[in-house]
């Protein structure tokens, strides 16, 4: 089994890269880091294209491209894990990915293709089976992260088409083998098309999932409570975000605009 970590670094001064930089910098990972950029200033493991170079519609066409260069890079250098994170993800200790490591085969030994912080989108829509599990989850991971699993909705309660159970990007372990299928990524696929043929990658990832398993995709999702994936500030503000950074409740968290 190869574990690693995978980054990406805009040109500097773009996004706090330069923030970002000095803050893996400080506290490196135990396993190998594997960086992608588009500026050679960074000396990355990957050099890819300039992502703006894919267009800004629909809206996540960008991080999109990003994240399938990482999963490109993760396949090709043989990766069985990988823990992703964006430029606006800060980690607060030395060795942050082992914490994070540690927890997952904890808490799923045979692994499961994605954990981190919990999403679901449509919950009853699932069916009542998927659902008490869902709801089981989501106190599990309350009980030892101190925070609420994700919760949204947008189909009519009659709609029993199905859900969409996920972990928000950044700040997650992925499993290579099984990210590779869910988008039929094989040496063929241009990823700056796939890029823009899809919803935002967690939620695709979440969509592809139900396709491929229906209610049983809960067995496919875990949550990781030492990190901490935001979408807004609607739970916790960027501040809290980095207090949890500074008193050690989490090694790792995203988002932060700011610094």
């Amino acid at each position: 089994m190869k574990l690693g970590v995978v980054a990406y670094l805009p040109s500097p001064g773009k996004l706090h890269s330069d923030a970002f930089f000095q803050n893996i910098s400080k506290f490196l990972p135990r396993n190998p880091l594997y960086l992608l950029s588009e500026a050679q200033e960074w000396k990355p493991s990957r050099l890819i294209k300039n992502p703006e170079l894919v267009g800004r519609r629909p809206a996540w066409a960008i991080n999109n491209y990003i994240f399938l260069s990482a999963l490109e890079l993760a396949r090709d250098v043989g990766l069985t894990y990988f823990l992703w994170l964006e430029t606006d993800s800060r980690v607060g200790c030395k060795d942050f990915d082992a914490v994070v490591l540690d927890e997952f085969f904890k808490n799923y030994p045979n692994g499961v293709s994605s954990a981190g912080s919990p999403v679901v989108w449509d919950l009853n829509s699932g069916g009542k089976d998927f659902a008490l599990k869902v709801v089981e989850m989501a106190w599990n991971y309350q009980k030892a992260s101190g925070l609420p699993m994700g919760f949204y909705s947008g189909k009519h309660p009659h709609d029993g088409s199905g859900a969409t159970l996920y972990v928000n990007g950044s700040c997650a372990v992925y499993e290579t083998a099984a990210m590779l299928k869910i988008f039929d990524m094989n040496a063929t696929v241009d990823i700056s098309i796939l890029a823009k043929r899809t919803t935002a990658y967690d939620l695709e990832i979440g969509r592809r999932l139900w396709n491929y398993h229906g209610p049983q995709s809960v067995n496919h999702v875990g949550w990781i409570a030492c990190s901490y994936s935001a979408f807004g500030n609607t739970i916790t503000t960027e501040a809290e975000r980095l207090q949890m950074l500074a008193d050690g409740r989490k090694v790792l968290c995203h988002q932060i605009k700011g610094q």
